[in-house]
């Protein structure tokens, strides 16, 4: 219905409203996340950059690993030429928890339990 409703303006971005784009907001604002150091280490460990998780965190496809379970989990995915980067995340009420990050196409092993 919005792309219908609002389709033809090219000034808006009408992704922010799918439902990836939704849970991709609330894990950038989960600053308990954001701030752990499960996630610091998973970005030394990957060696990844600011930029490259603000495009993870951003630009990232979102599959729902059991979808209408208890509790949620999904799996975030981007592919680019460099890497082909994944996380597992599930959703404690309104937290979400890091499972793991890997990258798929340069394989490291990372131990960063909390």
């Amino acid at each position: 219905m919005v792309y219908l409703m609002f389709g033809r303006d090219d000034s808006r971005d009408l992704d922010i409203w799918t439902p990836s784009q939704r849970i991709l907001e609330e894990i950038r604002n989960d600053s308990i996340l954001q701030n752990s150091g499960q996630l610091a280490c998973f970005k030394a460990c990957l060696n990844l950059t600011e930029d490259e998780m603000t495009e993870f965190w951003t630009e990232s496809s979102v599959k729902s690993l059991n979808p209408g379970g208890d509790p949620y989990r999904y799996l975030i995915s981007l592919k680019t030429d460099e890497r082909h980067l994944e996380a597992e995340l599930e959703k404690a009420g309104e937290q979400y928890i890091l499972q793991f990050v890997k990258d798929n196409q340069n394989p490291v092993a990372c131990t960063c339990d909390e």
